[in-house]
């Protein structure tokens, strides 16, 4: 405030305003390095990509023809965009006219959407498990992570896919089934037709008879045709005509209709379905209960870094742990001490990986909190509570009756694992008082199934997890890893891909994982600075 004494003697203030000029122009352009603070994101992202080796997109290059933008640069401002949750190839190219840190990042580079979109589906796609992998090194060099633990757990992230336009495999079956049926009764009706035949032929037999016999449906509609068509051209009254060709026209589009439903079931695969909008993704119950087309990631952490990831198109966690310790391997030499996971992972082919790959083995079983209930101990029609006779190999049941070994059964899973298992089998329980209590089956004997090798990993993983070392693992898994998805999700907002396609996808999630650890190193940066 400006103050001034009057003739009268009263004093009277005036508000006075710091110089507003817009359209003065400047003596020296303002330098961009002084606009952004020291310990800025911007600049973490800066440091961290000028030392990754990026050889790999380099090598993508063809040369010739104009000039490119740098792919370093591009690189940068990618990364940095998904940083503060910028994922569009348009708001970014808008960022690199307005926004700041973005010009400082891009030196004034102002690449369009379309080469920023490009960047990202076409040279990243083939690149970015290297640039993951350069990341890695970069996080172990600084000291960031040792590969010491390995916190491992999945979760489901939503594709760019409609909704509303699934494709069922067992729907593929019913309707192709259903439409089989109606081609056979078509087939069938042509035999009205040979009375035409007959006069146009006589005693002679159609040209199609020297060929093979037809087998399969299909061909069996391709002869049908033909000699609809015979029919068709040939000298009969216009009513067989126009039967015939009623019918020639219903088998056509029956033959249409097989042909899809035998590739809706080839694309299926294993899989229960899949949108039409994005074929790679699957139907996957999301946390409030919704089926969506979806994708599983699996992720694997350190101190809150992200050490791996995998991107599958099964929903089941456990099924998903092979590929997912394949991926790894991909991405650095070194494998971890210890794996921690959670009660789904601990499964018999999950704790043989681990053991061949000499991992110490900190996952769950199914049963694992179940079987520390006081319910399930004092049960006494569990397998676990039935008393063995390794002399007789026999088990007895709580009305003293025996359980004799009758066959070792085999057991597959999706992934072509084959598990043994030993059937025992009571010797009689007609007439058992704990009959109900006891068994599922009105009918049959009670069975039980012992698993030797499964048997022996739960004793390890209990082993394991009832130490001081284990015990603190297993706390630590729910903040170290959950934390992880729960910032992804919540704070970056990531809950659904914007690209189509698994080869895409796990560019975008690549860049999502990368710049988490990005972010995560920005704020270990800030606290050891405070």
């Amino acid at each position: 405030m400006f103050c001034e004494r009057t003739n009268m003697g009263k004093i009277t203030s005036k508000a006075v305003f710091k110089q507003y000029q817009p359209s003065q122009s400047l003596l020296l352009p303002p330098s961009l390095e002084e606009l952004i603070p020291a310990h800025h994101l911007v600049r973490v992202v800066n440091m961290v990509i000028d030392r990754m080796d990026i050889t790999a997109i380099l090598n993508k290059y063809e040369g010739g023809g104009t000039s490119a933008y740098h792919p370093r640069m591009l690189l940068k401002v990618l990364l940095y965009g998904y940083c503060m949750k910028i994922y569009t190839g348009r708001r970014l190219s808008k960022a690199l006219r307005e926004d700041v840190n973005f010009m400082w990042l891009a030196a004034y580079n102002r690449p369009d959407f379309r080469t920023i979109n490009l960047f990202r589906s076409g040279l990243l796609k083939d690149t970015i498990e290297d640039i993951f992998k350069s990341m890695l090194v970069f996080l172990m060099e600084q000291g960031y992570i040792k590969f010491e633990n390995y916190f491992c757990d999945g979760s489901t992230f939503g594709a760019n896919a409609n909704r509303h336009k699934m494709v069922w495999k067992k729907n593929a079956v019913r309707y192709k089934e259903a439409t089989e049926q109606k081609c056979k009764e078509l087939l069938s009706r042509i035999e009205e037709f040979n009375a035409a035949e007959d006069g146009s032929y006589g005693s002679r037999d159609l040209e199609e008879v020297d060929s093979p016999i037809p087998v399969t449906l299909e061909e069996q509609i391709a002869v049908q045709v033909e000699k609809l068509d015979t029919i068709i051209n040939g000298s009969e009254a216009k009513s067989v005509k126009r039967k015939a060709r009623t019918i020639k026209k219903k088998l056509q589009e029956h033959k249409v209709a097989i042909d899809k439903y035998d590739r809706q079931q080839q694309i299926s695969g294993q899989r229960s379905g899949y949108s039409k909008t994005d074929e790679d993704a699957t139907a996957m119950k999301m946390k409030n209960d919704e089926i969506l087309p979806a994708y599983n990631v699996l992720i694997g952490t350190e101190d809150q870094f992200i050490t791996n990831y995998s991107v599958h198109q099964k929903t089941n966690d456990a099924a998903c742990f092979k590929e997912h310790i394949e991926q790894l391997e991909t991405h650095t030499s070194l494998l971890p001490q210890n794996v921690i996971a959670d009660s789904i992972f601990g499964t018999e082919e999950n704790s043989l990986i681990l053991e061949q790959k000499g991992i110490e083995n900190y996952m769950k079983f199914p049963l694992y909190h179940k079987e520390q209930t006081r319910k399930y101990k004092n049960n006494p029609f569990s397998k676990d509570n039935f008393i063995y006779d390794q002399l007789t190999d026999t088990y007895t049941c709580p009305n003293n009756k025996q359980l004799s070994f009758k066959y070792i059964r085999k057991d597959k899973s999706k992934n072509g694992f084959i598990s043994h298992a030993r059937l025992y089998e009571c010797e009689e329980c007609s007439g058992c008082p704990f009959a109900d209590k006891c068994k599922k089956s009105i009918d049959n004997n009670r069975t039980i199934l012992i698993n030797e090798q499964l048997e022996r990993y739960k004793q390890q993983m209990r082993t394991n997890l009832r130490t001081e070392k284990g015990d603190k693992l297993k706390r630590r898994r729910g903040y170290e890893v959950e934390s992880c998805f729960g910032d992804l999700k919540m704070n970056q907002g990531f809950r659904r891909f914007g690209l189509r396609g698994k080869e895409k996808v796990k560019t975008e999630a690549g860049i999502h994982m990368i710049c988490h650890n990005i972010r995560k190193m920005h704020l270990k940066n800030i606290e050891k600075a405070a």
